[in-house]
Parts: structure tokens; sequence; C-alpha cells
């Protein structure tokens, strides 16, 4: 990634592990602002969701970082497509338990 760097590959993985977890402690509060009521298995469907998320856009990435451009581009259509469709459903089921 950050070819004869010995400081640069250490930074970025660290500046990707606190912005996961600035996301994970953050997504309780976004749901307490916006009134949603988060269960148990509302919470289990959101970090699954999140890590299909991020599992299709890092492997995606990774086929370009391979020269793999053609396999890259499908992957990351057919599955961003599949996690963002995945995403409206689950929009709409933590939506069902707010009053308007």
């Amino acid at each position: 990634m950050f070819p004869h760097s010995t400081i640069l590959g250490p930074l970025f993985w660290i500046g990707m592990g606190l912005l996961y977890a600035l996301i994970i402690v953050g997504a309780r509060i976004w749901a307490q602002d916006l009134g949603l009521k988060m269960t148990w298995w509302k919470w289990l469907l959101t970090a699954i969701w999140y890590i299909l998320l991020s599992v299709s856009i890092s492997g995606a990435f990774t086929l370009f970082g391979e020269n793999e451009s053609r396999a890259g581009y499908y992957f990351l259509g057919i599955f961003v497509t599949i996690t963002v469709i995945l995403g409206a459903g689950l929009w709409r089921i933590l939506l069902a338990g707010i009053k308007k």
C-alpha cells in the first residue's frame, strides 16, 4: 500500500481502526437521536449489514490493487448493489417502531 515506508502503513491502519471505533460508538447516539427503538436483534442485523458493506468494499478494492480491475468492478457492482438493497430493507425494519 505504501511502498518503501515504515511508518505510513501502520498509521493508516491505526486511522482505520479509530474510524471504525467512532462509527460503532456513534451508532448508539445516532439511534437515540432518531428515536429508534433498538433491540438486540436490530443491533445484530445492523452489525451484520455493516460488516457486509465493509467486506464488499474492501474486497473490491483488494482486487483493484491486484490489477484485477474487471473482477473488482463486478465484485463492487454485484455486492454493493445487494448490500444497498439489504440496507434499504434494514432501514424499513428500523423505522417500523417510530411513531410519527
